[in-house]
């Protein structure tokens, strides 16, 4: 694993030690009018978004499937001061702050006989809350709560709730770069448990080709709690090497990445705990991904292939970590690579919305803009767990004892109709044909095989 690292930090040390995060924000239409008040220009944005939702996912059709609607509203305010300082507000409906969006009738306020209805929406948080000061045309600083992520989202991606986080950042010629520390969890004030991530990035683009080399270190001092797959004692301390590109070549657009981890994790366990119950003082971690992808555009059709794996491990008793980590934000995390694998259900990794952890995919999609007003896309993906695993699926009474690597085959599909201005109607969907790994094959009594995992949802956005 060292000269994986010493690889990344030569190309680093080539480009310029430098970093970067992007903050992904709210997108505010062009046909938008600014307020100027006392010299600040103030860009009030926002969306409102409704959806249903029609869902199978627990690989068991002698249940109901769930049915159910949700909401959810977004206002922005960007206020330009001057040219070079500007902040940024954006707050979202949700349950709480952990959430994402309303439940229509979770909650009653209703009086009367009859006491049912007249629900609470739910209250705002704050998504995002940052200022950004240039101090020149080539260098500035960014603090606040923002939307970050890295490359191609495949380890790191908070840009659902974001965090706090203070970014320096600059540029010059085709160079982009940027340091930032990002706090994860605060813990006890007084005590030294906090998780933070320190990140540099650098970002090279030419007019045909594009390379972003990136260094992340995650320092948790123990305020993980009880994670799963990773040990729940003691200290966590991970590096992330990244590199990611691409290039256009005689019409394609070639792209990849990847990425390489090294670390420690359950560091300083005490004699009466053990890491992962092994009785091991420490884990190493070793974990890798990559993704590579071609895109070809015909017109206003774009054809796309795809592969991608990210490692699993082999054998928990042996003092390694070798799964790859994944920092993801949010339940659910938005799709990735599927709809339904890898965002509505239990995956290789053991759990739902842990990405391309100890998965390996082959993708193919296409897309296209059949009219001025309807978008089609579809895609069909084949999938393995990278290391052979026990079924995900959770059965009372029932433990597998079979490991299997088959997956299986997930098809999706998004339609999106434009009926007005910035106002768009969607339909989505997923099947998930199940491999052999998510069937229960106990030692005693009957197997028990699972079913396919199925979802649609459709939905009305307006964006202003």
């Amino acid at each position: 694993m060292k000269k994986y690292g010493a690889i990344i930090l030569a190309i680093l040390f080539v480009l310029g030690l430098a970093a970067s995060a992007f903050a992904i924000h709210a997108e505010i239409p062009a046909e938008t009018q600014a307020v100027i008040a006392k010299g600040t220009q103030i860009t009030l944005g926002g969306s409102l978004r409704f959806r249903g939702d029609l869902n199978e996912n627990d690989f068991d059709d002698t249940t109901s499937p769930n049915a159910y609607y949700d909401s959810r509203v977004r206002l922005s305010l960007d206020a330009k001061v001057s040219d070079r300082v500007q902040g940024f507000v954006q707050v979202e409906a949700g349950n709480g702050p952990n959430a994402d969006n309303w439940t229509w009738g979770s909650s009653s306020a209703a009086k009367g006989v009859y006491q049912a209805g007249n629900a609470k929406r739910g209250e705002f948080n704050i998504l995002q809350a940052w200022i950004n000061y240039k101090a020149s045309d080539s260098i500035g600083l960014k603090v606040g709560h923002m939307p970050l992520a890295l490359g191609n989202k495949i380890f790191f991606n908070h840009t659902k709730f974001g965090d706090d986080a203070i970014v320096a950042y600059g540029s010059t010629s085709n160079v982009h770069w940027a340091l930032l520390t990002a706090k994860f969890n605060e813990g006890t004030k007084n005590q030294t448990d906090d998780s933070t991530a320190y990140v540099g990035l650098v970002n090279y683009k030419a007019d045909n080709f594009n390379i972003d080399a990136n260094v992340t270190y995650v320092d948790d001092q123990g305020s993980y709690g009880t994670p799963t797959p990773l040990p729940s004692q003691g200290e966590i301390h991970a590096w992330n090497f990244g590199l990611d590109g691409s290039v256009q070549v005689a019409g394609l657009n070639l792209r990849g990445d990847l990425e390489l981890q090294t670390g420690k994790a359950c560091i300083d366990v005490s004699s009466s705990t053990s890491c992962l119950g092994l009785g091991m003082g420490e884990l190493d971690i070793n974990g890798y991904a990559f993704m590579i992808g071609a895109d070809y555009k015909m017109g206003a059709t774009k054809l796309t292939l795809e592969g991608g794996v990210g490692s699993g491990d082999d054998n928990p008793n042996d003092g390694d970590f070798d799964m790859f980590i994944t920092s993801l934000g949010g339940h659910p995390n938005a799709p990735l690579y599927t709809f339904i694998y890898d965002y509505s259900v239990y995956g290789a990794s053991g759990s739902k919305n842990y990405g391309i952890a100890n998965t390996t995919y082959l993708k193919l999609a296409a897309s296209t803009k059949a009219t001025k007003d309807l978008s089609v896309k579809g895609q069909i993906v084949w999938l393995k767990a990278t290391e052979d695993i026990l079924s995900p699926v959770k059965r009372t009474g029932m433990t597998d004892t079979k490991k299997d690597d088959n997956l299986g085959w997930e098809v999706d599909a998004k339609v999106t109709y434009k009926l007005a201005k910035n106002l768009e109607y969607f339909v989505e969907g997923g099947y998930f044909f199940v491999g052999d790994a998510y069937d229960i094959e106990p030692a005693t009594g009957n197997s028990y095989g699972a079913d396919d995992a199925w979802r649609i949802r459709h939905g009305i956005q307006l964006k202003f």
